[in-house]
């Protein structure tokens, strides 16, 4: 949380925030008030040839329904003239909601420090440096990279390994378990070609295993996601499909949407979503909030009712 918020730290925070550093976008970041300070609760980025009135009323229902009062808006462009007009479509739509807008500016770059305009105060000022930014150290200390565009982000989460077979897998529950949960407690740490097999196995054999693997969410849902995506690393078809869904949960329970849908786009690229992954599809286009899906993490009570014995947590490897 921060005490105060300048145009130049939100500006600085944004590749932090959704793990890329975005070009030609706009970007709308909801922020909430709270006894220490202020906290993020959203942040969405468009491209901004694509930021009409259209996207503008649907983003600014988003952001209500999210239950945040104030935001930011930032246009990050070379083309001062689209800047402006994007920011002020932006927060009229906003403002039809009742969300206040403290920020609305315009940026050339957040790769690197770089000159924006104020477009409420018509100050000038200096953006910070994303690396040095509070979302960029978050991000790090969570064993996530921030990536140089949208298009490394894709290719981050998609990198596959040689493939491995499913078939004739011996599945051992218990000592499955126990990794996947001390791999998330430990991330970043390796993951094994071997464990990959194991849970690929249980989630098709026993789809209710999926369910229980779901209460790692609870535990540090960005490691989660992280873990999950490395396990659908030498999975195709169906196993990689359910791998990568359960990153997309945990991804969305982390409040971070840039990675869901990325990670749904992959997907789809080589099979059908699975039923979860369509719920989290629908949700993410109605713009539901992170605390509802939430609720679909199962209590630690259920999750040793779902896995048939006790399911690992945190608190087994301290």
């Amino acid at each position: 949380m921060q005490r105060i918020l300048t145009t130049a730290d939100v500006i600085a925070a944004i590749p932090g925030l959704i793990g890329f550093v975005p070009a030609e976008s706009i970007v709308v970041v909801g922020i909430t008030e709270h006894e220490r300070g202020l906290q993020i609760g959203m942040t969405a980025r468009h491209d901004i040839a694509g930021a009409d009135q259209g996207f503008a009323d649907y983003l600014a229902e988003v952001v209500y329904t999210h239950g945040l009062p104030r935001a930011a808006v930032i246009a990050i462009t070379a083309d001062d003239t689209a800047g402006d007009t994007a920011v002020r479509i932006m927060s009229d739509a906003l403002m039809g909601y009742g969300i206040e807008t403290d920020h609305r500016a315009v940026v050339a770059r957040c790769d690197q420090p770089a000159p924006y305009r104020d477009l409420i105060t018509g100050d000038t000022g200096i953006s910070g440096d994303y690396r040095d930014s509070f979302a960029s150290a978050r991000r790090v200390m969570s064993g996530q990279s921030i990536e140089a565009t949208r298009d490394e982000l894709r290719t981050s989460i998609a990198t596959l390994t040689d493939p491995i077979d499913t078939e004739g897998v011996e599945i051992q529950p218990a000592l499955a378990a126990k990794a996947v949960v001390e791999a998330v407690v430990n991330w970043p740490t390796d993951i094994t070609p071997e464990l990959s097999a194991q849970v690929a196995a249980m989630i098709d054999r026993h789809p209710v295993y999926r369910d229980a693997f779901l209460r790692t969410g609870a535990y540090d849902a960005a490691a989660a996601a992280a873990v999950f995506v490395e396990l659908a690393r030498p999975l195709r078809g169906r196993d990689r499909a359910n791998m990568l869904t359960i990153a997309a949960a945990c991804y969305y329970f982390a409040g971070n949407g840039t990675s869901v849908n990325v990670v749904l786009d992959h997907i789809t690229e080589d099979s059908e979503l699975p039923r979860l992954a369509q719920l989290l599809d629908h949700s993410m286009r109605a713009g539901v909030n992170p605390k509802v899906i939430r609720e679909i993490i199962p209590a630690a009570e259920a999750a040793d009712e779902l896995f048939g014995g006790h399911f690992p947590t945190p608190e087994d490897f301290a």
